[in-house]
């Protein structure tokens, strides 16, 4: 029998029905983790609209450097491999090629990148194939805002290159230039995505380390297009709830209209641990940001769980970050992303 991630998939939805993954959700799911092996993540997650009596998740892969699973999406694996409907996909047969270039020691991406996610849409007919592709690029304290932005250019244009037979854009080069330049010292980018599957040429900027008196300041000096005022409230409100904040922006041609606000705490603490997470909730629901039936699958997902139906594995499952979402002309809305870490029963 050839085993496959709807191994893992099986273990962990009990613990998120009803209210985070319904039925015909959870039949979607297990057809897109089908197509993929046992072992090609050891972390994956998912991320909800909290708000929403919707009960489908968007779901997410994330694949470190050097583990098997970036052999196994590079096609060097002598264990396994993607399956044949993947590898007959055009656009999959390019991922393949990137994952092949992050598995060569010389290449730029495989010395500069440290971790792949890659984010699945769900949409009424199922999971979209198609991965939102996201990444981290290494960096140094001791580089400058030039050497930083000269390393993210070199590598964008080759992951550019791979994926769409294009050079990285000039418009977003630039935007992304003013965006790097822009920040505080002490901060930095933690992420950069590529929102492939949505038919736009937009990417997602994730922003860490910026404090919350500097982050007005730096969204005007990109010309952030929203309303400030609106972000103020919003950071007035969450900031004494939270331990952090790290902020995703949207650019394109321009720098677009859109902030999330990714809310954490230190440690990643889980609710079973302390009685902020209590507080929060209460909170998200008082402004119908959450749903009880959503609160309570949430909580009762977060723990972990031992199986031997393979090999003895522990599922260690929990919640990651809440995270607040503005875009000009839209409610604000809440998302919440948790997720399990598969580690061996020592």
């Amino acid at each position: 029998m050839k085993h496959t991630f709807i191994d893992h998939l099986n273990i962990v939805t009990s613990n998120l029905r009803p209210g985070l993954l319904g039925e015909e959700c959870i039949g979607h799911l297990a057809q897109l983790c089908s197509l993929f092996p046992y072992d090609i993540a050891q972390d994956f997650g998912f991320e909800s609209r909290l708000g929403t009596r919707e009960t489908d998740c968007d779901f997410f892969l994330l694949i470190k450097k050097g583990s098997a699973g970036a052999l196994m999406l590079a096609g060097k694996s002598r264990v396994s491999n993607l399956s044949i409907q993947l590898l007959e996909d055009p656009f999959w047969q390019r991922v393949v090629r990137l994952y092949m270039a992050w598995t060569e020691e010389e290449h730029i991406i495989s010395q500069s990148v440290e971790v792949f996610w890659l984010e699945f849409d769900y949409h009424d007919y199922g999971y979209n194939p198609t991965p939102n592709i996201f990444f981290r690029i290494a960096e140094s304290n001791r580089e400058d805002r030039k050497v930083q932005w000269e390393l993210r250019r070199r590598v964008l244009n080759e992951i550019y290159m791979i994926l769409f037979d294009i050079p990285f854009p000039d418009d977003l080069s630039d935007n992304l230039k003013v965006c790097i330049n822009a920040l505080p010292e002490k901060a930095g980018l933690y992420q950069i995505g590529f929102m492939i599957p949505r038919k736009t040429e937009a990417i997602r900027l994730v922003l860490v380390r910026i404090g919350l008196d500097e982050i007005g300041n730096y969204l005007k000096k990109i010309d952030w297009p929203g309303e400030m005022e609106t972000v103020k409230n919003l950071i007035g409100k969450y900031s004494t709830k939270f331990d952090y904040f790290v902020y995703n922006i949207n650019i394109g041609k321009t720098i677009l209209p859109y902030l999330s606000i990714e809310m954490y705490f230190q440690n990643m603490y889980q609710p079973q641990f302390g009685p902020k997470w209590g507080e929060v909730m209460d909170f998200l629901e008082s402004e119908q940001l959450l749903t009880a039936q959503k609160r309570a699958t949430l909580i009762h997902f977060c723990g972990k769980k031992t199986s031997n139906s393979i090999f003895p594995v522990r599922y260690i499952n929990g919640i990651n970050h809440f995270k607040i979402v503005y875009k000009t002309g839209s409610p604000i809305e809440c998302k919440g992303y948790f997720g399990t870490m598969i580690r061996p029963v020592d």
